[in-house]
Parts: C-alpha cells; sequence; structure tokens
C-alpha cells in the first residue's frame, strides 16, 4: 500500500473547506476531531488543491519540544539573517513580513498541524496572519485539549470558521479498505475492523497494514479474509499509549478494570471509591458511559484502548484487576443473566475457588457467542474435577471447535467411566457423528453405533438419533425420517435430544419438499436451541436455519429464504463463530443460485467452505461442494463434480448434452428411491433445461414444482405460448434463470412456427431477465443465439467438433461410432450451408484457444 490512502466519505468536509477558502470574510479554518480521525489528510488534500490552483503553500508541524523556543515551529521557514534582539512586536512583522513577500503576490497559506503545541510567538504570528487578511490559515488540532489562546481568539473572533471532523461511519469505512485493497472484504473481517477501529482512518490504516504484514490479511479469489489474532503495528501500539499513558495511578487502575472486564456499573465502581477517576477519564475521553436498561455502563472510549492496556499489564497486576472485578460484581449481586458467566471467569482469573458445576455452566451459556472463552471454562471445569459432565462438554466444544480427533480421544475414553445407559448412548451417538462428519470415518462411525446399541437396553434414542442423521447426510431421508419419528413421539420435553431429533427431521423433510411441515419443526427447533445451554444447541440451531431457507427456495418463497438466510448471515458475523457463519453462507448461496445470480452462488458457496474459525459443519461440506460446482457449471466453466447430479452440469458445460441427460436420469432415479422428492423433482426439470423432451417430473408440491411440471409439458409439444406463460410464472417467483432459460425456447419454439414477432419479443424478455443472473451461461440460453434448424444431437456434436475435437474424440464422449458423428456433421454442413468444420466454430461457438480442428468431414 502507498503511504497515502484514497480519501474517502469526506465530501461534505471537503466542500464545507473549499466554501471557506472562497469565502473573502474568512481567513482561517480550524479542523478539529480525534486522533486519527484524518483531519491532516482532509487539510493536506486541500493545500494540494490551493497550490495546484497557484496559491504560495507552506506547512507547519508544532512539537512539544520546540514547545518553549519563540518561533520554533517556524523555525524551518525564518530568514538566517532574522533580528533575535528585536522586540516582541518587532519580530513578529518582521517573520510576518518575510512570509507574505515569500509568496510573491500570490495567495498565501498557511497549515498548523498540532496547534496546541505551538509557542506563544508562533500562536501570536499565526492570529496575526489571519486576523490581517495576510494568509489563509488552516490550524489542525486535537479535540478536547486546550489551544493556545491565539488560536482559541481566531474561532472565537470568527476570524475562522470550524470544522469537527468526524469518524468515519461504516459504510464510509468499508468503502475506504476497498478502495485501500483494491478488493471486497468478507463480510466477517469487515465486523471485526469496524467494531476495532469504530471508523477511526490511523487505526483502520494501521490494523490493515499489520494484519497484511503478518499474513492475517490475506485475499482468495479476490476477496479479503481475516485469520489469526489482531496484529496492531508498532506505531499503532505506540499512538494509543501516547493517549492512555497520561494519566495518574488511579486512573490507571480504571483503565485496566475496564480492559479486562468492560462494560462495567457505574454504581459499584463509585462504590469502590472510583468517582473522581470515572469524571476525569471521561472529560480526557478514555472511557465514556452509555444507559444499558437501568444500568449506566462505563467502557473505555475506544476497543483498541483495551486491546493494549491488556497487552501492557503483567500477570500479576492482571490476577490483582480480576479480583478487583470479581468485587464490582459481588456488590450487585450479578444478577443479570450475562454477569454469571463472567463472575465466573474472574473468578477463575483471579485464582478464586469456583465450583466446577458453575464453570461447566458457564460455558455451556458462552458457547455460541465466545467459543475461545467457552473452551478454556470447559477445560477448567474439567481441571476443578467436574467429572463426567465436564469432560464431555469439553468434548463437545472440542468438535465445535474443529479438533475431532482430540474429540474422538476424549470421548472414547469417557466410554469407559460411563455410569448409565443414557450415558453411554450419548458418548456413543456424538462419538459416531465425530467419527462420520468429523473424521470421514463412516464406517467405523456405524460400527460404533452397532456396538453401543447392543450394550444398552431399552430405546436407546441418541443412538437412533445419530443413526438418522448419518441416513439423511448420505441423501436417505426416507429413511432417515422412518427412523426419527418414533424418537419424537417419544420424547416431547424440548430438550437437547428433542432438539437433535428436529434438526434431522427439518433437513429430511426440506429434500422431500414437505416445505410446510419443515418449517413447523425449524421453529420448534430453534424455539428449544434458544431455551437450553446444552452445548449441542448451536449446532442444531445452525442446522435448521438451513433447512428453513432450502425448504423455503424449493417451495418457490424466494424473498422469504432471502430474509432469512440475511437475518442469519448478519447474526453469525456478529457471533464470529464457524459453524453458524459457514451455514448462513450455504443458505446465502443457496438462495442466490435459485434466484439464478450465479456468480453470486459462486461466492456465498465459495465462502461457506472457506470460513476460518474453529469448525466447519462437515455433514455440509458434501452437499456445498455438489452446489457450487453446479453453479460453478451453469457459468460455464469447469468444476469438479461431487455426484451425479452436479456431474451432469458439468458434462451440460462442455457441450455434452447426451452424457448430462443420462446422468441427471440417474441422479433423479436415486433421489427418488432415497425419499428425496423435492430433489428428485429439480433434477428431473434440468433435463428439460437441458433441452431434453421429457416425462414431467412427479411434483411433490409447491409453486416451483408445479411449474417444473408444466415447463417439460410444454417443452415436449413444441408449445411455444405455453413455454413463454412458465417464463413468466417463474419470473413472477423471483426465479429469473429459470424464467430467461423457458423464454429463450419459447423464442426458438416461436421462430419454428414463423412467428417472428413472437420470437423477438420472448428473446427480449430473456435479455431482460439475465440482467440479474450474472454470469450465466447455460445450455438453454445458448438457443438464443444457435441456428434454428439443428436438432438437440446435431447442435450437441456440432458444439463438439467447434471446440476443436476430432471425430474419435466425439464419438468416444458420446459412445457412438465416428460414422454417426461424420454423418451428423454432414447433414449439419447441408443445413447451415457451409463446406466444413472450419466454418462450423462462427455459427455454433469458438474453438478453445490452442485447439486445432482435424480436417475430417
Amino acid at each position: 500500500m502507498g503511504n497515502d490512502w484514497p480519501l474517502v466519505g469526506r465530501e461534505q468536509e471537503l466542500a464545507f473547506a473549499r466554501r471557506a477558502v472562497a469565502d473573502a470574510e474568512v481567513c482561517g479554518l480550524l479542523l478539529t476531531g480525534r486522533a486519527g480521525a484524518g483531519k491532516t489528510r482532509l487539510a493536506k488534500v486541500l493545500l494540494a488543491e490551493l497550490a495546484d490552483g497557484g496559491a504560495r503553500t507552506h506547512w507547519v508541524r508544532a512539537m512539544s519540544s520546540a514547545s518553549t523556543i519563540p518561533f520554533g515551529a517556524f523555525a524551518h521557514l525564518l530568514p538566517g539573517s532574522a533580528d533575535g534582539t528585536a522586540d516582541r512586536a518587532h519580530r513578529l512583522n518582521q517573520v510576518a513580513g518575510h512570509l507574505t513577500r515569500g509568496a510573491e503576490g500570490r495567495r498565501l497559506v498557511l497549515c498548523v498541524d498540532d496547534a496546541h503545541l505551538l509557542d506563544d510567538l508562533s500562536a501570536t504570528l499565526v492570529h496575526q496572519l489571519a486576523a490581517t487578511a495576510s494568509a489563509f490559515v488552516v490550524v489542525i488540532a486535537p479535540h478536547g485539549v486546550s489551544v493556545p489562546d491565539p488560536v482559541f481568539a481566531m474561532w472565537k473572533d470568527r476570524v475562522a470558521e470550524r470544522l469537527d471532523v468526524p469518524e468515519l461511519t461504516r459504510p464510509q469505512t468499508i468503502e475506504l479498505i476497498t478502495a485501500a485493497l483494491g478488493g471486497r472484504l468478507d463480510d466477517g473481517a469487515e465486523h471485526r475492523l469496524w467494531h476495532l477501529t469504530l471508523g477511526n482512518p490511523l487505526f483502520l490504516r494501521e490494523l490493515v497494514q499489520g494484519g497484511l504484514d503478518s499474513g492475517a490479511l490475506s485475499a482468495n479469489d479476490g476477496v479479503w479474509r481475516w485469520s489469526g489474532a489482531l496484529s496492531a503495528t508498532p506505531r499503532l501500539v505506540e499512538l494509543i499509549e501516547t493517549r492512555t499513558d497520561r494519566v495518574d495511578a488511579d486512573e490507571r487502575r480504571l483503565l485496566e478494570l475496564l480492559a479486562f472486564g468492560e462494560p462495567l456499573g457505574s454504581e459499584p465502581l463509585v462504590r469502590l471509591g472510583a468517582a473522581r477517576v470515572l469524571a476525569s477519564t471521561e472529560q480526557a475521553g478514555l472511557v465514556v458511559s452509555e444507559r444499558t436498561g437501568r444500568r449506566l455502563n462505563v467502557r473505555l472510549a475506544h476497543p483498541l484502548y483495551a486491546e493494549v492496556i491488556r497487552r501492557r499489564t503483567s500477570p500479576l497486576r492482571q490476577r490483582d484487576t480480576y479480583r478487583i472485578l470479581t468485587q464490582t460484581l459481588d456488590l450487585t449481586g450479578a444478577r443479570r443473566a450475562e454477569d454469571k458467566p463472567r463472575l465466573v471467569r474472574w473468578r477463575l482469573a483471579a485464582g478464586l475457588p469456583t465450583d466446577p458445576q458453575l464453570v461447566r455452566t458457564a460455558a455451556e451459556t458462552v458457547l455460541r457467542k465466545d467459543f475461545p472463552q467457552a473452551e478454556q471454562l470447559a477445560a477448567e471445569a474439567v481441571r476443578l474435577g467436574g467429572g463426567f459432565g465436564a469432560k464431555f462438554l469439553l468434548a463437545q466444544v472440542r468438535i465445535a471447535g474443529g479438533r475431532h480427533a482430540d474429540a474422538d480421544a476424549l470421548l472414547a475414553e469417557l466410554a469407559g467411566e460411563t455410569v448409565s445407559d443414557a450415558q453411554h448412548a450419548r458418548v456413543a451417538a456424538t462419538r459416531a457423528l465425530t467419527l462420520a462428519f468429523g473424521l470421514n470415518r463412516v464406517e467405523e462411525a456405524e460400527a460404533v453405533l452397532d456396538t453401543a446399541e447392543t450394550a444398552v437396553s431399552g430405546p436407546a434414542d441418541d443412538l437412533v438419533t445419530a443413526r438418522a442423521a448419518l441416513r439423511a447426510a448420505a441423501g436417505e431421508c426416507g429413511e432417515a425420517l422412518a427412523l426419527i419419528g418414533p424418537v419424537l413421539d417419544r420424547n416431547r420435553r424440548g430438550d437437547a435430544l428433542r432438539l437433535a431429533a428436529l434438526a434431522v427431521t427439518a433437513g429430511a423433510l426440506a429434500e422431500s419438499g414437505r416445505t410446510e411441515a419443515c418449517l413447523g419443526v425449524v421453529e420448534e427447533g430453534l424455539g428449544i436451541a434458544a431455551r437450553i445451554t446444552d452445548a449441542s444447541a448451536p449446532g442444531a440451531r445452525v442446522r435448521l436455519e438451513h433447512a428453513r431457507v432450502v425448504a423455503l427456495c424449493r417451495a418457490g418463497r424466494l424473498e422469504e429464504a432471502e430474509d432469512h438466510a440475511g437475518d442469519d448471515y448478519r447474526e453469525a458475523v456478529g457471533d464470529r463463530w464457524g459453524p453458524a457463519l459457514a451455514g448462513a453462507s450455504a443458505s446465502l448461496g443457496t438462495v442466490a443460485l435459485a434466484y439464478g445470480n450465479i456468480r453470486g452462488a459462486v461466492r456465498w458457496l465459495r465462502e461457506a467452505l472457506a470460513v476460518e474459525g474453529h469448525d466447519r459443519p462437515n455433514e455440509f461440506r458434501p452437499a456445498i461442494a455438489a452446489t457450487l460446482a453446479r453453479a460453478t457449471a451453469m457459468s460455464g466453466r469447469p468444476a469438479e463434480p461431487v455426484g451425479d447430479w452436479d456431474a451432469a452440469w458439468v458434462a451440460a458445460a462442455s457441450g455434452e448434452l447426451t452424457r448430462a441427460a443420462d446422468l441427471a436420469a440417474a441422479a433423479a432415479s436415486a433421489a427418488e428411491a432415497a425419499g428425496r422428492s423435492a430433489v428428485a423433482a429439480e433434477i428431473r426439470h434440468d433435463l428439460v433445461r437441458f433441452g431434453v423432451p421429457a416425462e414431467p417430473p412427479p411434483s411433490p408440491g409447491g409453486l416451483l414444482s408445479s411449474l417444473y411440471v408444466e415447463h417439460a409439458r410444454a417443452l415436449a409439444a413444441g408449445d411455444a405460448a405455453g413455454l413463454d406463460a412458465v417464463a413468466r410464472s417463474f419470473a413472477d417467483s423471483g426465479a429469473r434463470l429459470l424464467a430467461a432459460e423457458a423464454a429463450a425456447q419459447a423464442s426458438r419454439a416461436y421462430r419454428a412456427a414463423g412467428k417472428l414477432g413472437s420470437a423477438v419479443g420472448a428473446a427480449q424478455r430473456a435479455q431482460a431477465w439475465l440482467v440479474s443472473c450474472e454470469d450465466a451461461a447455460t445450455p438453454a440460453l445458448a438457443l438464443l443465439d444457435t441456428p434454428l434448424d439443428l436438432t438437440v444431437r446435431e447442435l450437441e456434436i456440432a458444439r463438439l467438433v467447434a471446440t476443436g475435437l476430432t471425430s474419435r474424440a466425439v464419438a468416444d464422449r458420446l459412445v457412438v461410432s465416428v460414422r454417426t458423428v461424420d454423418n451428423v456433421l454432414h447433414g449439419v454442413y447441408a443445413k447451415l450451408g457451409i463446406s466444413g468444420r472450419r466454418e462450423l466454430a462462427s455459427v455454433v461457438g469458438q474453438p478453445e484457444p490452442g485447439s486445432s480442428p482435424d480436417e475430417g468431414p
């Protein structure tokens, strides 16, 4: 990055400054604001503009080392022969005259940075130049400090205008980072940088530079992501220390208390005798007070103050600080829910005796909001002798942290310590899911469940739920629902087991197209997740939220799905918890793909797979990777398929429509056999999108499914008006890519019927819908630019040959003879009126770079 970032978000301030310069009645401008807000940057831009306009400009920076030297700030501008023995008035006139004569008839503009550090004569000179209109003076001073009286008089006597330069807003902050990095931030990094800097450009610059230097901030696929710990530059630390070190011992203690425990209630602090330091530190701009409900809380004025103060506090002083923090909560009785985990954490840090059960409860409470803290508390509960419950919680936290091998080792150890069938079943179920989803050892997971089922007596619903989860993840939704149904019937209480069963049920119902049933299950499950503190609740909530979005998309309720996905994502960004962020990103990708925004879908799905953090929802990963492969293929680019469905789209993107149709038909049949009715209907509709006349797909219900049936029937019948009507219906639902594809097929059918006006209208509608379908390049869209007379098979062979493939290569791909390929090509040449394959590319497509068509027919 260059030394100067672009000036962003200062249009109003710059316009105000320009008006002041242009006003003949104004001879100065006082710029004030918090340290690092960008006052100096704004002044430099203004002076550069004035210099370009012909003004004579000087930059003066006052320093504390020169504050006792007469004209110390102006030493570099003074003549070497200045009379140091003259009286004050004479010396002022002498220096002022030297500056004005040096302007040589041009307008003199003087900028004084850090004006609060000016010596008396320099301050008087600044006032005199402005008051006599000898120069236009720009004065910069930080907010909340005293400036010399002559400087203050400039604004008081209205010789100069005052401009307060605020921190940037959040949108302005993101705009600045994007401009400086040359690419956008992912939302997690955006959230983190905003909340750490609060729009302070200097702090922002130093944090970004620190992230770049340490590698914590890096770009992937054009998106900048932040991983790892905060890495402030030494300059940033020095800047903050300059502010926080100007305090006495009592003020220092208050800042430490806030750094380790903010926000703190003002009432207990006053009881501890901190009334004076609360007032003085607030006046100095180091702390701020804010009302939260009935409490008046106090916190540090900037989040980075806490980072630096914590770094500089010794371990012994930290322990003492936590003891005082414990006293502050004891004074209020820790009445609020959020007080209890804070009190536990502070007692542990202070080395005070703490009940392991309280520690375990605190770990469960903060699991989603602060994962590192949850892991520390769970480990402490084990260390303090919390027994089976604490060890099992630590295993769950390790699973949530992506440390599956460590979790499996602890669960294997716990299996020998269980004292009841219920404990044994829960440990075995958790271990099976860890093996399957975390370590990809599915067969071993099944064996763990088999062994556990023979070892416990009575219904082992934890084991059944785990088995159903494995079946659902494998796409066997019918079997999963059959297994989980009795579990729900037997467990009516709103506990962790019912929540886990509901999460499995919701996913299976979404795949089967039973939207309303799925939404009912999701609503109940989210209600339970909000009430209980079990460590499995956050993960179940992620699965429920994703199932809701998938179900709504498959039902054609795209706006509703988008609203939920957006809400889930914003909350996940705030929580900074890996599973939630990955699940919400996947949901947004699902919505984008349903709309037909291919570029957006690829972006969100890649983000879901690339989430840095404590865990990635491994049961989602194959489905996310498969959806990403389909989305990438819909843009005409190669992709790595996961299963037959995505392989079908990859084949279609390569022009192999026959193979694509075969793969899609096989995938649809498999989905139907597994009870994934909604998925099967979508896959069979893809056959229609490939241009293959097919039997109408069975409809599991819902708007989109019914449109799939109408689309298939219209295409099979060559019904141009029917295709046109289906296109409009798709567009009304928000599925704009499907609308564009159906309109393209309608345009071709209209042309075949000789209705050229209708064909043009359908093609125009297709193009209009495609505006919001960035990067879309599907087989149906290619109909807008292809010859009318070619059949699907002729078009397929012609496109493959146009890419440079030989007749033998095409025959091998399509599993036909070379003679068949050559015969089809002869027919294509005759229909198109061309002599050979060299002319083919200009009609049906261009060969790939580097290809060399053979000299066959």
